[in-house]
């Protein structure tokens, strides 16, 4: 058996957990906003999935680097290649299509075209498929220089942004777009990007071979100093890039946040449609005679104001695009509380057997509490109480270890 890395170990299942506790409270009306993705700012809840990608862009450049020295390029690219379609297969047994076919007569070559686009455009992007598009699409880069992966980050980012200014903002939002007329999937809303999407989440995997450079070429102590300051950099660049919301405040003097809007039950873009005429190109003028503090925009954490305040917009930190500004902070966010689990893991030898637990085998861990979520969940109605909400995530939650923990006990991990 390998040495593991305890602060990987430690960090991914600090990710596998916490993707437990917001994916049981998240629909939950009780659920503090800070535990739900909000579509609007950054909380602790939509930093989950880009640590966890973050976690596996580290452990994939780690893996492919050994199999490169152990069987050679070929064997290599197509065993990763079988291990992404695996995961994609996976997630799709697990979270079905998330549409049906409800007449014979819709099996049509018309009706099963618009299936299969539909599919790909929005319905088949849950997390395992997302990790699995990203490792194919990354692989040409995994084993290359950190120069050349640094040029990945930053050129997927540039397209992804240039792409939402042409269609992929509409696209997402379900709104008249060319591409949507093209393919006969208009109306359509995607989440988590989409599949055009899969550029911003590939950039968080790059992030995390990055990370891994940094662990193989510094002493501990070096390693968390330039963890820590590269993902503080990324958060100031994620926050200045949301920033540029405030270009989109409209004028009005309306009490509350958009977050009211979403806690009443209606989703924070459908309240404020038609959307601005430019939601990702903002109107400069709109800084002009305004002091700079009045161009800061509200801390993460923090729901802007309410839509008759300010229209929706792409430089919102908003994990359903996903957005630049979103990419960027939560990107450093990952890197710097992966820092923080080198120093207290790797350096102070501190670990928590429940993240070992989890950490050793997420996939396993990923795919029991699918079953056990859904289940507690027939007995967690929307509007609980916050004490009953609190209790069916923790059953739920103590179930999934208990499951887990039994694997482990006999050796057995789930690895695809």
């Amino acid at each position: 058996t390998p040495t593991r890395i305890q602060s990987l170990d430690q960090f991914r299942g600090y990710s596998v957990a916490g993707m437990f506790v917001v994916n049981f409270l998240g629909g939950l009306a009780v659920t503090h906003h800070v535990l739900k993705h909000n579509g609007t700012h950054f909380g602790l809840a939509d930093s989950i999935m880009p640590s966890f990608i973050f976690a596996c862009g580290y452990s994939y450049r780690m893996s492919f680097l050994k199999r490169l020295d152990d069987i050679g390029p070929a064997a290599t690219c197509w065993r990763f290649i079988s291990r992404s379609l695996g995961l994609i297969l996976l997630s799709l047994m697990l979270f079905g299509f998330n549409d049906e076919i409800k007449k014979w007569s819709e099996l049509s070559p018309a009706g099963g075209l618009n299936f299969a686009l539909q599919l790909l455009k929005a319905n088949l992007w849950e997390v395992l498929a997302i990790i699995g598009a990203c490792q194919i699409l990354i692989m040409p880069l995994v084993s290359k220089s950190a120069l050349v992966r640094i040029g990945g980050f930053i050129g997927f980012g540039v397209l992804h942004v240039l792409i939402t200014w042409w269609f992929n903002y509409d696209f997402v939002y379900g709104r008249p777009n060319w591409l949507d007329e093209l393919l006969g999937t208009s109306g359509k809303r995607a989440w988590d990007g989409g599949f055009f999407g899969l550029l911003a989440w590939s950039q968080m995997m790059l992030a995390g071979t990055l990370a891994y450079d940094i662990i193989q070429r510094h002493a501990s102590p070096g390693a968390v100093l330039r963890l820590g300051s590269w993902g503080v950099v990324l958060m100031l660049l994620g926050y200045g890039f949301s920033c540029l919301t405030r270009l989109y405040d409209l004028p009005g003097n309306a009490a509350g946040t958009q977050q009211e809007a979403v806690d009443a039950g209606s989703d924070a873009t459908s309240v404020s449609e038609p959307l601005k005429d430019s939601p990702v190109m903002p109107d400069w003028s709109q800084a002009t005679g305004r002091n700079w503090t009045d161009l800061l925009a509200e801390a993460p954490f923090v729901p802007p104001p309410k839509v008759e305040q300010r229209a929706i917009n792409f430089w919102m930190m908003d994990k359903r695009l996903p957005t630049a500004s979103f990419v960027l902070f939560s990107t450093g966010f990952a890197m710097a509380v992966y820092g923080l689990f080198v120093w207290v893991c790797d350096i102070g030898g501190w670990t928590l057997g429940l993240f070992r637990t989890f950490g050793q085998n997420p996939l396993a861990a990923y795919v029991i509490h699918h079953f056990v979520e859904s289940a507690i969940h027939d007995i967690v109605p929307k509007d609980s109480s916050a004490a009953w909400a609190t209790l069916g995530m923790c059953v739920a939650f103590g179930i999934t270890y208990m499951f887990v923990r039994f694997l482990e006990k006999r050796g057995l991990y789930l690895r695809l």
